[in-house]
């Protein structure tokens, strides 16, 4: 700790009469002769002990998203992740003279626009296998109708791939598409049902019992990256493809895009074996930062919450006489060489869930601005040297209440980027904990008002 200065005594009456008094932390302090002779002090406290946790989730719900994440990402810190989706699809519009029998057949294509989003190696070619599911999804309703499917769950799927393809990915390229060609008796038959109007395409019911759905999964487990794709648009589509020959060529396509957006899910698993979240007993969720590992993570499209407590922080209620907190801020600062601009880039902004010893997510913090607005931070990232990239929390009023709140050593706060229940991204940051050097160690700073 450091001290900024000594305060005069007329400016010590002033901060006394303009409340400090109503939030002390020991016995209240006298206006009188005593107080004309003691001193007041800023002082600066940056010892206090922050305990960095990762806890990791069983499972969690991710239908209703409206967004595919497809893909393999391998990381030495969180370990192998594989992500597919899962999906059903709904009927075009069928006009009644959609298709005269003059029309002819062309092809059955699945076509991806990734939407730019991407976590890993884009180097390494992405290999999607194409399956038709031979159930159709189904979620658990819980009391107040909420539809969930989880992270682990999934469907049983209809013999072998529909279709395969692999190669390079420029997700930031809009230009840059996939189509893949379907099974031509597939296409055939779905052109022949419609034309002949067939009871399976004249209702989605009809249709979702012949056609129950896809699933698109990686064909390998071999490193890469996890690709992003919109699901609310026809980002992801069937197309048939035909064309007319009366009067002249014309070429045209029937296009039959995502339905139900709440039975569509993403199955995300993730290997953790050698890593630090790694179980080393059954039913293990929560993984505290080591002498071997240390550092703790946050991830939260994988279920992981970075978790942080602050078990001696009422031990500074020991110096001097402390009248007020001015002032708390929490330094997150990832650890050098865990992060990079293109391939595990930092998470775009994180904030705060307040917790116990239960790790049942809590309140949002807020900015102290007011308004109830959460305290959202981006990264302010050192490209150069890395010594400087953190994200800084102001955290006055929930470091004040914990310094009130005897017997409040196992409360702390969930730091994370999204919900998972609503994650897009499977973004990572590696938090360095008390045993990293001092450039790489997050540490909570106490501005504080005492008396001698």
């Amino acid at each position: 700790m450091y001290i900024h200065k000594r305060v005069p005594v007329i400016l010590t009456l002033c901060f006394l009469f303009s409340g400090l008094l109503s939030s002390c932390y020991k016995k209240d302090i006298q206006v009188g002769s005593e107080l004309a002779e003691s001193h007041t002090r800023i002082i600066t406290v940056d010892t206090v002990g922050v305990l960095l946790s990762s806890f990791v989730l069983d499972s969690f719900p991710t239908n209703g998203n409206s967004f595919a994440l497809i893909g393999n990402y391998h990381d030495t810190y969180t370990g192998k992740t594989n992500a597919s989706t899962f999906f059903q699809l709904g009927l075009p519009t069928l006009a009644e003279d959609l298709l005269p029998k003059s029309a002819v057949y062309d092809s059955l294509v699945l076509f991806l626009k990734p939407n730019g989003y991407y976590y890993g190696d884009t180097t390494q070619p992405l290999a999607i296998s194409i399956y038709q599911l031979a159930e159709q999804p189904v979620a658990k309703v819980l009391s107040n109708g909420q539809q969930e499917i989880y992270n682990r769950s999934s469907f049983a799927l209809k013999g072998a791939p529909l279709a395969s393809f692999s190669r390079l990915i420029r997700p930031r390229n809009e230009t840059d598409t996939i189509t893949v060609r379907l099974p031509q008796a597939m296409g055939e038959e779905f052109y022949q049902k419609i034309q002949n109007k067939a009871s399976e395409f004249t209702s989605s019911t009809n249709f979702l019992d012949y056609f129950r759905g896809l699933c698109l999964q990686p064909t390998n487990n071999n490193a890469g990256a996890v690709y992003g794709f919109n699901m609310g648009d026809s980002s992801i589509s069937m197309r048939l493809h035909y064309h007319l020959t009366v009067p002249d060529k014309q070429d045209k396509v029937l296009e039959f895009v995502m339905t139900n957006s709440s039975l569509q899910f993403n199955r995300i698993l993730t290997d953790r074996q050698g890593t630090l979240l790694e179980k080393t007993f059954a039913n293990q969720q929560e993984f505290v930062s080591n002498n071997t590992h240390p550092y703790a993570i946050t991830q939260s499209g994988t279920g992981v919450y970075l978790k942080a407590r602050f078990p001696s922080l009422r031990d500074v209620l020991k110096i001097n006489e402390v009248v007020r907190l001015m002032d708390a801020r929490l330094e997150i600062k990832p650890i050098r060489g865990s992060y990079s601009m293109f391939v595990n880039q930092l998470p775009g902004t994180l904030f705060m869930k307040s917790t116990d010893i239960t790790n049942v997510p809590g309140g949002i913090l807020t900015d102290t601005t007011g308004g109830g607005t959460p305290m959202i931070r981006r990264p302010e990232i050192d490209y150069l040297y890395g010594a400087s990239t953190k994200y800084t929390f102001h955290v006055t009023s929930y470091i004040n209440a914990l310094l009130n709140t005897p017997g409040s050593i196992d409360n702390g706060l969930f730091i994370l980027e999204e919900d998972p229940a609503a994650a897009k991204q499977i973004n990572r940051a590696v938090i360095g904990n008390y045993l990293n050097g001092t450039n790489y160690q997050t540490r909570l700073i106490l501005n504080l008002l005492t008396i001698e």
